[in-house]
């Protein structure tokens, strides 16, 4: 429940959004005058919860689920778009809202995009005077997923919004897009995601833009990976040396669970690739620099076992059928991760809020030190709640501050 007095989040907002034409989110832009010799610690501020609450405008109407979000600044405006619906699964009821604000308090409907089917993974990124906009469509069957073509809009920011137009491939599934070093990189993926029997055939794509539209592979063979995995978190290094952080759910022949990839500036679409994976599983997995830094922020397992805890000696269907089970009746929760580079490992800092089902951040930077992330989460006094309870219940987004402070 909001109070009359502004929250930490409006409080940054309003500091921030009259002096930013688009978010400073490259890392790279805010190295020179770092000090590098500092350890930093991060702070959280109190969540601000913003879907559902009186914040919203009169024709902005969420229901149950409310789940896939993102956020971006862009013409002097946080714009915010996220997946409204009865659950977390696929309906003809479910529905895609884009609403932007100034101040973080008053908050006017950009676009709503609702017409019998699911729409997944809403993405909002600036890129040469325009903010894009990308959506995938699928399919109404709860238990199937079904990418259809991605739907592409571009806005003025003054609320004059473009026909969509498809980009990308049929099934082909964005995921992280973000500028950097003066382009607009994105992961995508496209295959057999999510079948029971089979090999693994998921194609992992790092793609290049320079007008939104038209996007290049970064090698000559297409995918940089090919498997089990599905969404993957990237960023840069201060060499300009590329990190990334694999949801690895599909299995394959170096197990269940994650990666930690590397490619060598100069050559982004060769990546190194452990040959055992992390039994734990990062879904929904996003990426940020401070500094030296590399964080993620995603899902995490409470259970007592990690994602990837079925014997590799059993069948590929069944190590699937038990990983998918088992995961889905434990609980979980967000959490802020760092990347030991020297180790190639991801370590844990601290959980964000989130219970049941939760996890799909975005992040964005105000300043040198500090990021404002967006996220959803069944309600947060429900620790216990299994992921797949959470899926069929409500969830709420929420937005806050990351703050990054020498350590004591």
């Amino acid at each position: 429940m909001q109070t009359e007095y502004p929250s930490e989040v409006q409080t940054a907002l309003q500091e921030f959004l009259p002096k930013l034409e688009v978010s400073p989110d490259d890392p790279a832009l805010h190295d020179e005058g770092f000090d590098f010799s500092k350890d930093y610690c991060p702070q959280l501020s109190n969540p601000h919860w913003l879907i559902p609450s009186n914040e919203l405008p009169e024709d902005v109407d969420p229901q149950n689920s409310n789940n896939n979000v993102c956020i971006t600044i862009f013409n002097h405006r946080l714009f915010l778009a996220f997946r409204t619906g009865p659950t977390h699964f696929a309906s003809k009821k479910t529905g895609i809202y884009i609403m932007s604000s100034a101040d973080g308090k008053e908050w006017r409907k950009e676009k709503e995009i609702f017409n019998g089917q699911d729409f997944r993974e809403p993405f909002l990124v600036p890129i040469d005077g325009k903010l894009h906009f990308y959506t995938f469509g699928a399919g109404t069957k709860m238990t199937a997923f079904e990418p259809k073509f991605i739907d592409h809009f571009t806005s003025d920011g003054n609320g004059n919004w473009s026909e969509p137009e498809n980009v990308l491939t049929l099934g082909e599934v964005h995921w992280s897009v973000k500028n950097r070093n003066g382009s607009t990189f994105m992961t995508s993926y496209t295959g057999s995601h999510y079948e029971l029997k089979g090999p693994s055939e998921v194609r992992l794509f790092f793609k290049e833009t320079k007008d939104g539209v038209n996007w290049k592979s970064m090698n000559d063979t297409g995918a940089v990976y090919f498997g089990g995995v599905s969404e993957t978190a990237w960023e840069f290094d201060r060499d300009k040396n590329l990190w990334a952080v694999t949801r690895l759910e599909d299995g394959d022949n170096s197990g269940f669970g994650s990666h930690v990839a590397f490619a060598k500036a100069g050559d982004l679409g060769n990546w190194e690739f452990p040959d055992t994976a992390d039994a734990r599983c990062f879904m929904s997995p996003k990426m940020f620099r401070h500094g030296d830094d590399m964080y993620l922020i995603g899902r995490r397992q409470l259970g007592k076992k990690p994602f990837g805890k079925v014997k590799r000696s059993k069948k590929m269907s069944a190590q699937r059928k038990w990983n998918w089970v088992g995961y889905s009746l434990t609980p979980k929760t967000t959490a802020l991760f760092k990347i030991n580079q020297e180790t190639r490992k991801v370590e844990w800092v601290m959980d964000l809020p989130g219970a049941g089902d939760t996890a799909f951040p975005s992040i964005i930077r105000l300043d040198k030190h500090r990021f404002l992330v967006a996220n959803y989460t069944s309600p947060i006094n429900h620790q216990k709640r299994d992921w797949l309870m959470g899926q069929l219940g409500k969830t709420k987004i929420y937005l806050q501050v990351i703050t990054f402070a020498p350590c004591n």
